[in-house]
């Protein structure tokens, strides 16, 4: 019992510390809003870098990447960002020449959007770089593409 009597005495001894430390406690909303202003001036004059892996064969996720992509860019107005996205594995089937999205891609690319192919698909699915839209860029390995982008400071997207 007279354990009990010391604790409750301690606890009360530190209950004022306990509240003032809970008062002064920071909300969730000033964390965000301190952390967004802190990224705004951050990138106040460096353009805003994003890369986009396209891997699927859902339709959706180029209707999807192109069009975010497109509005992306039409937002941040003068702030032009780069922006590279790099299809690969059953991702570059929406880049062939019947794809439904040529003129999307087309708008996209005239953007100042560099749209890239992985070549190692390209082999696995036996297509040529003329069975592809015009105007695209090809790399080797479009995983590798999308990895050194985000070493380089890119912020990832995927549909």
């Amino acid at each position: 019992m007279k354990h009990l009597v010391k604790l409750f005495l301690v606890l009360l001894a530190l209950a004022p510390l306990t509240a003032s430390a809970f008062v002064s406690w920071t909300s969730d909303e000033d964390i965000i809003s301190n952390d967004s202003s802190m990224l705004s001036k951050m990138y106040e004059n460096t353009p805003l870098r994003i890369v986009v892996q396209v891997s699927d064969r859902n339709p959706d996720s180029w209707r999807v990447t192109l069009n975010s992509m497109l509005g992306t860019i039409k937002a941040l107005g003068e702030k032009k960002p780069l922006v590279e996205i790099v299809a690969f594995g059953p991702g570059i089937e929406g880049l062939k020449r019947s794809s439904e999205w040529t003129n999307l891609v087309q708008q996209t690319l005239d953007a100042g959007v560099d749209i890239m192919v992985c070549e190692t698909a390209m082999a696995a699915h036996h297509f040529t770089h003329e069975d592809m839209l015009p105007n695209l860029k090809f790399v080797p390995v479009g995983a590798l593409e999308v990895i050194q982008k985000q070493r380089a400071g890119y912020f990832y997207l995927r549909p």
